[in-house]
């Protein structure tokens, strides 16, 4: 039986790639330590045969020679693909699901600390400075976040995952999806994580009712990916449909986000606080208010980072590869018309 060859252009450590090696009588692996596009062309260039590509990041241009089926993206969301360019019948998947632990640790790390103003303790301790009992009071006796409602902007992964920790701290969760009616996720989720019939938000909004869901919450949790669809969504309408000293998080795209918008429902009061890991330019601006403004914390994208993302990625292509050589549809295929 003929190998498929698989073509991986990324800098695995050697222990990641030994997981594949189940798979030997089936694929035929070659491993390039390249990132950028013009690397993952050239690599392509001296393997045109390959069926099969892991990659982070897709070639500019397409040639015709090239024999790929399926690529395989090392990101979850598909934002920086050029869709254009490739040839339709190629699938392409990506590794949603993989991160979604991480990034709802990190929002709820985001909520908690703007909470408890873990910021202004900091500021106390690097001053060495102990409030009085009154000031301490007033600085620090905060709500509780049992029986807040909470909204999800984006009920993939990621969003079922904090819906799950906020189900678990007694909130009152409200999810925001394309189409409301496709409560299950038939994506690729670790065990015993997310919600995979989508049983825990208390109800469920359109596009056509982002503002009434918006109206209710106390904690708003963006993690829309960035299409046309959603570019610029939460704007200046949004933020005043929100409920005055609500909460925002931003961990999906920061195309999603009038930032301006933001900084004046900052300014004004009309959020009590905002948790950013990412922004309409990366890096983050020197000359941004955002920097500066004291119900900020600013992490610069990296909620999606974790010490086992390379091996958790290696699950997914694993079970991929089954279902490629099975003739099953593949995990987390991306649709090119919606772009994710």
């Amino acid at each position: 039986m003929k190998k498929i060859p698989v073509l991986i252009v990324h800098g695995f450590r050697n222990d990641a790639l030994a997981s594949l090696d189940r798979y030997g009588d089936r694929f035929t692996f070659r491993a390039e330590k390249n990132l950028t596009a013009e690397e993952v062309t050239a690599a392509l260039d001296r393997f045109p045969d390959s069926e099969i590509l892991y990659t982070i990041h897709t070639p500019k241009q397409w040639n015709p020679r090239w024999q790929v089926r399926w690529i395989q993206l090392h990101y979850a969301g598909a934002d920086h693909v050029l869709f254009d360019v490739i040839t339709d019948h190629v699938t392409v998947t990506t590794v949603s699901g993989v991160t979604a632990v991480a990034i709802a640790e990190h929002v709820f790390a985001l909520v908690l600390a703007l909470r408890r103003r873990i910021p202004d303790m900091l500021s106390l301790q690097a001053s060495k400075t102990w409030l009085n009992t009154k000031l301490r009071w007033k600085t620090f006796a905060r709500p509780f976040l049992h029986e807040e409602t909470i909204g999800i902007l984006g009920y993939g992964s990621i969003g079922r995952q904090v819906g799950k920790i906020a189900h678990a701290c007694g909130m009152k969760v409200l999810a925001f999806k394309r189409d409301p009616h496709e409560r299950k996720d038939r994506g690729f989720m670790l065990p015993g994580t997310g919600d995979p019939d989508g049983t825990i938000p208390g109800k469920y909004y359109g596009p056509d009712r982002l503002p009434d869901m918006l109206a209710t919450c106390d904690i708003v949790v963006n993690v829309l990916p960035s299409t046309a669809e959603t570019k610029g969504i939460i704007d200046g309408k949004a933020f005043a449909a929100m409920k005055r000293g609500a909460m925002f998080i931003s961990v999906g795209r920061g195309a999603t986000v009038d930032e301006g918008a933001l900084i004046d429902a900052l300014e004004t009061g009309r959020l009590s606080g905002a948790g950013l890991d990412v922004y309409q330019e990366e890096p983050l601006p020197p000359s941004s208010p955002l920097w500066t403004l004291n119900s900020v914390i600013i992490s610069p994208h990296v909620s999606g980072f974790f010490s086992r993302y390379d091996e958790l990625s290696m699950i997914l292509f694993r079970e991929n590869l089954d279902r490629y050589l099975s003739g099953l549809p593949l995990l987390n295929r991306v649709n090119r018309k919606r772009g994710y």
